[in-house]
């Protein structure tokens, strides 16, 4: 039996009458732009979530509610390399800009987020100036960084490694009393834009773990919003420590209002308890 061969331009009806998807060069290319990025440029206070849920299902959610930027997690949540790309990939609908807190300082993980499709990198634990410019030197390319070319990064910009080295943030976390110690150089390294605070971790470092009230603490907090404001830095808190509103007042830019799971517990919560009081007033009655 002859089998029949297909020319070039010749087409195969299908039963289903599936057309054929587009082809990447009719993908319509895009340079990457980073609305965060863009927002802090203009001085605004920005909100965002910790993410930890390890599923597509929650990013795809909260890109409807106009977060400025979602995190996600990877130094303390569950969320690994094998999920992490659909995650963000899930969010990419939205205005919402996709950031990821690695595990350390290090080439391939800050590489590896940024492949899988981050506009920015928080880096834990930033101790010194020079820790900070090597972070920053993970994220660009060469001859000014070390970060390795990766075709995927750049399948809907062409121009990719010169709007990445632009646009990308790369955000240290002041978290240690030796942070504190070196502030003015971590905010002054060349591509460091933004800095979070860790609250919890540097707390603990000061021997007043949760204490965020205490003198010391506050003078702390103080110390990094006007260290970053004296520099053009954006200053942020990655944890609440109590209101928002206080943390505007004092002069955060950049603001998590929490993670998933402990928002996600406390309306549960909330709502179970007026669920309760219906029925108990119900019961009175």
């Amino acid at each position: 039996m002859t089998v029949p061969t297909l020319e070039k331009n010749d087409s195969v009806s299908s039963p289903h009458n599936i057309s054929p998807g587009p082809s990447i060069e009719s993908i319509e290319a895009e340079s990457l732009r980073n609305t965060l990025r863009s927002k802090l440029k203009e001085g605004k206070v920005v909100f965002g979530i910790n993410l930890g849920i390890d599923s597509t299902e929650v990013p795809y959610a909260l890109g409807e509610v106009g977060l400025d930027w979602v995190n996600f997690d990877m130094q303390h949540t569950a969320i690994g390399l094998e999920r992490l790309p659909s995650m963000i990939q899930a969010l990419s609908y939205s205005e919402t800009a996709p950031l990821v807190r690695v595990l350390s300082n290090d080439l391939g993980l800050i590489n590896k987020a940024l492949d899988m499709g981050a506009q920015g990198v928080i880096v834990p634990l930033v101790n010194t100036g020079e820790e900070a410019r090597r972070a920053v030197q993970s994220a660009r390319y060469g001859p000014v960084g070390l970060r390795s070319w990766c075709g995927r990064a750049s399948l809907r910009d062409p121009d990719y490694t010169e709007t990445a080295d632009r646009e990308v943030m790369v955000i240290p976390q002041i978290e240690t009393e030796t942070a504190l110690t070196n502030l003015e150089d971590i905010v002054t390294a060349d591509g460091v834009e933004a800095v979070f605070c860790g609250p919890f971790d540097l707390s603990m470092s000061l021997h007043i773990f949760r204490q965020f009230n205490h003198p010391t603490f506050q003078k702390a907090i103080e110390r990094i919003i006007t260290t970053c404001q004296a520099h053009g830095v954006t200053p942020g808190l990655l944890a609440p420590t109590g209101p928002i509103e206080a943390g505007i007042k004092k002069g955060f830019k950049m603001i998590s209002l929490g993670g998933d799971l402990p928002i996600l517990t406390q309306a549960v919560t909330n709502t179970l308890n007026v669920a309760r009081s219906a029925v108990n007033t119900h019961t009175a009655n």
